[in-house]
């Protein structure tokens, strides 16, 4: 079974196959994969400013996917150099022992935003498929998506009130995936949790004053 970054970039791809461009921004929201969310917004942007003209922003969209697609496909028949250091192994320098490369696997269990990026994308999911029982809170989903400085902790919180409000199957879903999240992070003793926790405190705190 695939994972981590290569998984996101097909999943990147799948998404902006169906147009599916705040989710296409939201995969890409991930160390290492910078360049690829660049493409996104860029693609994005364009599609803003041509509201009316939608075969400008389906090129633009198209566009972005054929850059990512380049991406994971090693072009094994261009005959130039251009780009080659691209697929070289750094030089170790003398007396310098060379760091064991990280699996994608390894790469995307160390990345906490991105397992955040993905439990809020299973959200989405879980609100367009049962969105009356995913409730009005859903709404807090919609606006963290629309606001990319959205932090961690503040996505955390907005499932957590999402999945409190919700019903029937979306709210097993929804708590689901936030204890998946959960375990995760306290298995790393992650400061996104201990951000929470601090927050929570202050709350009482100012409360019980």
């Amino acid at each position: 079974m695939k994972g981590g970054i290569t998984k996101r970039i097909e999943d990147t791809i799948s998404a902006l196959d169906k147009g599916q461009l705040k989710k296409a921004l939201y995969l890409t929201e991930a160390e290492g994969l910078e360049k690829h969310h660049g493409f996104v917004e860029e693609a994005a942007r364009t599609c803003l400013s041509n509201k009316s003209d939608k075969e400008v922003c389906s090129m633009a969209i198209k566009e972005a996917r054929g850059k990512i697609q380049e991406t994971i496909t090693l072009p094994i028949d261009d005959t130039s150099i251009e780009g080659l250091e691209e697929y070289l192994t750094p030089e170790a320098q003398p007396g310098e022992a060379k760091p064991p490369e990280k699996s994608d696997e390894e790469l995307y269990e160390d990345c906490e935003e991105c397992h955040v990026a993905d439990a809020a994308v299973k959200f989405a999911e879980i609100c367009a498929e049962h969105p009356e029982d995913a409730g009005a809170n859903c709404k807090l989903i919609s606006e963290k998506i629309e606001d990319e400085t959205t932090e961690p902790a503040a996505w955390i919180k907005a499932m957590v009130q999402t999945a409190e409000q919700a019903q029937g199957e979306a709210k097993e879903k929804m708590e689901a995936a936030v204890s998946e999240l959960t375990e995760y992070l306290e298995r790393r003793d992650s400061p996104i949790l201990k951000e929470l926790d601090k927050e929570e405190n202050t709350k009482e705190e100012s409360a019980s004053a």
